[in-house]
């Protein structure tokens, strides 16, 4: 394709994650269709635009294997013409929920404030138009699942068709906020574990659907080829919500309160600004500058930690995580918003702790699984999160938890004997702290020999001050680094702020990357990275000797990365042998 410059590509039909055809109000003018075909490519999706449309339904037609192999699932009973699974809608109950709250909250908030009638007379308008293309979305919008593939037909101006293979589906989600769960619906988000753009999963997305038929689906998608009773792995403990406040975001909840109430009070009418604030000033003008200081410091602490406390209540409430007798494993938690995630245990490659460093102190860890289709860097700050196999909670429960999920008797991350890391780790860390310093300091100080004295001891009392913590981090950051195999895993641990223990299935490692930067080739440095199918990707043993990371890696995984190597031919065909100190070693 492509008049100035010719593109051609090439992808299996084995490695096809969905099938779309886009229509635009022009394409559906002129009979035309847009086909959008995403693949596991880093290159992104391929589309093939300008098609005749019947042409179009026969290219998604081959493409997505049409003639149904298998019989119909028990979700598929209501069928049309040869055994093809008939279409449904979601609940029309579904549509307009959050226009019509917007609308019904505004009028209550213009009521409360007395507006003039020509201010809320418009406010229906939008509100009807928001239920009447809702309605009219609603009315376009179709599902099927069939014995091969999950289809969604939605969109008005833009009509999209989206198909993906079941055999593609790696994770199921459920979730509900409080008006889904008044009228008993609920969204369902089935995710491929790949996506067709940046900020853009390959998802198909049901909202709204009745909460039976939602958790019909997900078992639908979900192989159930076992029998008997879910076994619960871990229960939320009321104990855990001390872990709550444990967390750098409790000052910017205390922060984020005091905006919110001052613009609350704005928005009633109360106008802060010429009454609450000037009130204060009055009141405390009179009082020790240093004392109110501190005790605002406190109070927007004490009011950030109930802020954390109450967000994690709504989070991580009755946390229940499951294993399925299909081996699937199924997390839900939620206080007002409830959400469900499911995971396939065969596509488990391995378990990571993390400690944030507040949460570290006090005892407690997350744990995340290291799965195909979840747990992706891009999803760690997500609320929903589909890899947490269990929230912060304390680190002997995590370790649990992890062996528990593997089958195994104990963590791995827990029991192996890491090997440390040789003290040029440290050095650079301590480089790296020294520069920070005297860049953060040397700015102000510069400034200072120009403007005036003050911006000289501002300069040089943060550089003290960054140097202090920098040396902290540096020393505990090093004591953290670490790497070792135990059974058929192979374990890395590293970080300060957010300390990471990774335990991997060794027959998971797909590759090898290692990487070496201009600071690192002095000290003989390097990185050895597991590249996996699951979780992010890609997994760091970070500051190690480049002969260790090599024995390490080929231990781990025999054979993988001996093709890519040299060997100095004195040192024979032992691991040992391989290029150890410099980066033109590397084959």
């Amino acid at each position: 394709m492509g008049a100035v410059r010719q593109q051609w590509r090439v992808a299996p039909m084995t490695r096809i994650q969905t099938v779309d055809t886009v229509r635009g109000p022009l394409q559906q003018l002129f009979g035309l269709s847009t086909v959008v075909v995403t693949t596991a490519s880093a290159a992104g999706p391929l589309r093939i635009e300008g098609l005749d449309h019947g042409l179009a339904q026969d290219v998604v037609a081959d493409l997505a294997e049409k003639p149904r192999r298998r019989p119909v699932m028990p979700h598929d009973r209501s069928s049309g013409r040869h055994g093809v699974a008939a279409a449904r809608r979601p609940d029309h109950r579904g549509g307009g929920l959050v226009g019509s709250g917007l609308a019904l909250v505004t009028l209550a908030v213009m009521w409360w404030r007395d507006a003039p009638w020509w201010l809320v007379a418009p406010v229906p308008v939008p509100l009807v138009s928001v239920i009447a293309y809702e309605a009219l979305r609603w009315s376009k919008t179709r599902y099927r699942l069939t014995a091969e593939h999950l289809e969604l037909k939605t969109g008005l101006l833009v009509r999209r068709h989206r198909s993906i293979p079941r055999g593609r589906v790696r994770s199921v989600d459920l979730t509900a906020d409080p008006m889904h769960r008044l009228l008993r619906l609920a969204v369902v988000r089935v995710g491929t574990g790949h996506r067709e753009s940046s900020s853009k999963a390959a998802a198909v997305s049901l909202n709204a659907l009745r909460r039976a038929e939602a958790q019909t689906l997900r078992a639908s998608l979900v192989r159930r080829d076992g029998d008997g009773a879910d076994e619960t792995i871990a229960r939320f403990d009321r104990r855990w919500l001390r872990f709550g406040p444990l967390s750098f975001a409790s000052p910017v909840l205390g922060l984020s309160a005091l905006g919110a109430t001052y613009e609350t009070l704005d928005i009633l009418g109360y106008d802060p600004d010429h009454v609450l604030i000037p009130y204060l000033i009055d009141r405390l003008g009179e009082a020790d500058p240093l004392v109110v200081s501190v005790l605002a410091v406190l109070g927007l602490l004490l009011v950030g930690a109930i802020g954390a406390l109450g967000w994690y209540a709504e989070t991580w409430w009755d946390f229940r995580l499951v294993r399925e007798p299909s081996g699937g494993l199924r997390a839900s938690r939620g206080l007002f918003v409830t959400r469900s995630a499911t995971l396939e245990e065969e596509r488990l490659h391995g378990v990571e702790v993390a400690e944030p460093l507040m949460l570290r102190l006090g005892g407690g860890a997350y744990t995340y699984a290291v799965a195909t289709g979840a747990g992706g860097a891009e999803d760690e700050a997500d609320t929903f999160n589909t890899s947490v196999l269990l929230p912060p909670a304390p680190i002997g429960e995590s370790h649990r938890v992890a062996a528990e999920v593997l089958h195994e008797d104990d963590d791995p991350g827990q029991v192996v004997s890491l090997v440390p890391h040789t003290r040029h780790a440290l050095a650079r860390r301590i480089r790296w702290a020294f520069l920070a310093g005297a860049g953060l300091g040397g700015v102000p100080a510069g400034l200072g020999l120009w403007l005036g004295p003050v911006l000289v001891h501002a300069g040089w009392i943060c550089a003290l001050a960054v140097w202090a913590g920098g040396l902290l981090f540096a020393r505990d950051g090093y004591r953290n680094l670490g790497h070792g195999i135990t059974g058929n895993y192979l374990v890395t641990r590293h970080g300060s702020l957010k300390r990471r223990t990774i335990a991997l299935r060794r027959g998971g490692v797909i590759g090898w990357t290692v990487t070496q930067w201009a600071w690192h080739r002095r000290a003989t440095l390097c990185r050895v990275t597991a590249t996996t199918p699951g979780g992010r990707g890609a997994y760091h043993v970070k500051d190690v000797l480049m002969g260790e990371g090599l024995r390490f890696a080929e231990k781990a995984v025999p054979g993988l990365l001996v093709p890519f190597l040299t060997r100095r031919p004195w040192e024979g065909r032992s691991p040992q042998g391989y290029a150890s100190g410099h980066g033109r070693d590397l084959g």
